[in-house]
């Protein structure tokens, strides 16, 4: 039902809406709401009557506009409130909970907050007992995250906040007092209930915060919250012009514009966190796994002095751990999440069972996590706990994770984390100094933003009850297609890196979208962007669009190398074989040497049946080249081809002598015998080819793929199709 009043009013059937709007309220059993849609009905209907009537109202567009969006917002909170009331889980729970036992006011618990500021300073001050002072500040925590964790449900319950919610929550914001934590939960709080429901004034809250508050934990969040909204929440937004120029007005400001930027590419980083998961299950760690032959017994080393004198294997598996580790080292580098498998298994502690608490800035003084610091010397110094609760490698979840970890291992085990680092504890030591360097950044925007992606990440993926809201991390999450976001995202520079970065990862549709339809084609390409665009394109297989593209590019950058190789390919899957020729031959002026390029002529000189020349090209490949498989499997196609069998046999059979045969070797050889109607001779081939093939519908496919051939060298149509019956 909640569907066909969306779309009623996305079609303008405010009348309709209304009249299923009133059938959702019933269901929802909320006495208020539906008083509200029986005041809006009343309210459109003294409109109709006098818009029937004749007369004139200068006010009545703004008043249905009004009456538009307050339609939208009554079947958001009525839908909501039926879910709230008729399902299951933690929603329902704490609406109920809420329902039973009203929670604070956003001015109450602002005050709360705030007082806890002040009672925690007054006992660092007045309680000199040492004990004492660490139990009373631990109440205090204690007392003062459960406002928090109210303040973050209420805020992801609600619906829409009233003039009222809102003075509270912005007094919660602009409080000197409260901490700037407190307020970055609160602001994932909001940001979590508008991508489920629109709230103008939620909204506002989110650009207030990003503009106004001096934190960059703070300002990050709401920066991503914003995005987030106008991701999701598109439709909505263009019902209210205020709040588009206010986004609008975000534009003015240069850091924004950078941020989204990062943002994006952070965002379209974490589309990468599953492949890299597989990556490490099922490439990185079974490379890593040594051989234990590799191994010094006494040294318990890797003896790298000793591979040239053992096994070659050895040493390729040498390389293969490098090359693994050099890619970990590469995905992190980026950007990527390359922790969530190791700590995906820890997210099992009561304490995530909490919405709120993954969304919690690390803070050691959090009642789950204190003693671990409180009952070990580790609050100071280079501790290997201290480094990496302190270094941007981890997201918040993942150091409470680690917190919550430490705290059931033996006592033996922990010192080696909270012990200083010393000279007797090398290793500890050097690893200290490689972790600082990464502490550097912190307080860098774009590390704050890193490490609440992967907290959000991890919510979407990983909380017990993320079943109850729709997943982010499915979606694309192209902020650049959003309409609301385009003046602060659509410049040419940002445009660009956008689809640079697609381009790498091989999201070939979308980066064309943007070098194409955004850059080329509104005058802003340059000849890298047309390549790149005609590259995309030839990825997709639009081989014609793509050769305009690198037309295009051609003409900006002429006779490049790389755009005329690209173009010949283009031809050749068109089967344009002499205009590919024509691409070649002006690379050969420039690369006669080019033993690749040099094959590709006469590939193309084959297909165009000038067999003569192709075979000086490929000979000229066999002579030159160090491993001529290639250039010997064209010259025997082109013997055949000729109707030279004796000479085609030799160089397949050289073939089949070499260590590794193609499947084309046997049946390129097959061919030839049955052109001599060498009958069993040819069978023994194809048997061969069929034994590399997965099926005998493969081979099939393949052997019919050269009819034309076989018919061309006068083989009967009838025998063709008897020789697959006859193996």
């Amino acid at each position: 039902m909640y569907n066909d009043i969306i779309e009623f009013l996305d079609n303008k059937r405010l009348k309709e809406a209304l009249v299923q709007l009133t059938a959702l309220a019933h269901e929802a059993d909320n006495w208020q709401l539906s008083s509200e849609i029986e005041s809006l009905q009343t309210t459109y209907s003294y409109m109709l009557q006098y818009a029937a009537q004749g007369m004139e109202d200068p006010e009545r567009n703004k008043l249905y506009h009004q009456l538009l969006r307050t339609a939208y917002e009554l079947a958001d909170r009525t839908e909501a409130t039926r879910k709230y009331r008729t399902g299951t889980g933690y929603m329902h729970g704490k609406y109920y909970s809420f329902q039973q036992i009203p929670p604070h006011s956003y001015q109450e618990i602002c005050l709360s907050l705030e007082a806890f500021s002040e009672n925690l300073g007054m006992a660092q001050i007045t309680v000199m007992d040492e004990e004492r002072r660490s139990e009373t500040v631990n109440k205090l925590y204690i007392e003062h995250e459960k406002y928090v964790t109210e303040l973050f449900d209420i805020i992801w319950i609600s619906t829409h906040w009233t003039d009222e919610d809102l003075s509270g929550a912005n007094s919660i914001l602009e409080s000197l007092l409260v901490p700037a934590n407190d307020v970055a939960v609160m602001i994932s709080a909001v940001t979590l209930s508008l991508i489920q429901v629109f709230d103008s004034r939620k909204f506002q809250f989110l650009i207030k915060a990003y503009q106004t508050h001096s934190e960059t934990i703070v300002v990050q969040r709401a920066l991503i919250g914003i995005a987030l909204t106008a991701y999701y929440q598109e439709k909505r937004l263009k019902l209210y012009p205020d709040l588009q120029a206010a986004l609008s007005l975000l534009s003015d400001s240069t850091p924004i514009i950078k941020e989204l930027n990062k943002l994006q590419t952070l965002l379209l980083l974490s589309r990468e966190t599953e492949k890299i998961e597989k990556k490490l299950r099922e490439e990185i760690i079974p490379n890593m796994k040594i051989s234990p032959e590799m191994l010094n017994q006494n040294q318990k080393i890797i003896d790298l002095e000793d591979l040239e004198d053992k096994n070659p294997e050895w040493e390729k598996e040498m390389k293969r751990v490098e090359e693994s580790i050099r890619e970990l080292g590469e995905l992190q580098l980026e950007g990527a999440d390359t922790y969530l498998s190791a700590f995906a298994q820890l997210k099992s502690y009561p304490f995530f069972r909490q919405a709120a608490h993954w969304f919690y800035p690390f803070d050691r003084q959090h009642p789950d996590i204190v003693k671990l610091f409180t009952n070990h010397k580790s609050t100071e110094g280079k501790s290997l706990i201290n480094l990496l609760m302190e270094s941007t490698m981890f997201c918040n979840s993942d150091k409470y994770s680690f917190c919550l970890a430490l705290k059931d291992i033996p006592k033996q085990q922990l010192e080696m984390f909270t012990a200083e680092a010393t000279e007797q504890n090398q290793i500890l030591k050097e690893g200290s100094e490689q972790f600082a360097e990464t502490i550097k950044g912190e307080k860098k925007p774009s590390n704050i933003s890193r490490q609440y992606i992967h907290d959000l990440y991890r919510f979407f993926k990983l909380w017990m009850y993320r079943s109850e809201m729709h997943d982010i991390f499915t979606d694309d999450l192209s902020l650049w297609k959003c309409e609301a976001l385009k003046p602060l995202m659509h410049t040419p520079e940002n445009l660009k890196q956008i689809a640079d970065y697609l381009f790498s990862k091989d999201y070939f549709q979308e980066a064309c979208t943007i070098y194409y339809d955004e850059l080329c084609n509104k005058g802003k390409g340059d000849a890298d962007s047309w390549q790149k665009a005609g590259f995309c394109l030839q990825k997709m297989k639009k081989y014609t669009e793509a050769l305009q593209a690198y037309a295009q590019a051609d003409l900006l950058k002429p006779e490049h190398i790389w755009t005329l190789k690209q173009m010949a390919q283009c031809h050749k899957k068109l089967h344009h074989y002499q205009e590919a020729l024509d691409c070649l031959y002006k690379v050969e002026t420039m690369q006669p040497d080019n033993l690749n390029l040099l094959l590709q002529i006469g590939q193309c000189l084959a297909s165009l049946h000038m067999y003569d020349k192709a075979l000086s090209y490929f000979f000229k490949v066999e002579y030159m080249e160090t491993a001529p498989a290639n250039a010997q499997r064209a010259i025997g196609w082109c013997y055949f081809m000729t109707g030279k069998y004796a000479e085609a046999a030799r160089f397949f059979d050289k073939l089949q002598q070499a260590d590794e045969v193609l499947t084309s070797d046997w049946l390129n050889a097959g061919h030839v015998y049955l052109a001599q109607n060498n009958i069993p001779k040819a069978l023994e081939c194809y048997r061969q080819a069929e034994n590399h093939c997965q099926s005998h519908d493969e081979f099939i496919q393949l052997y019919l793929a050269d009819k034309e051939a076989l018919l061309q060298q006068g083989i009967s149509e009838d025998n063709i199709y008897l020789v697959p019956d006859m193996l």
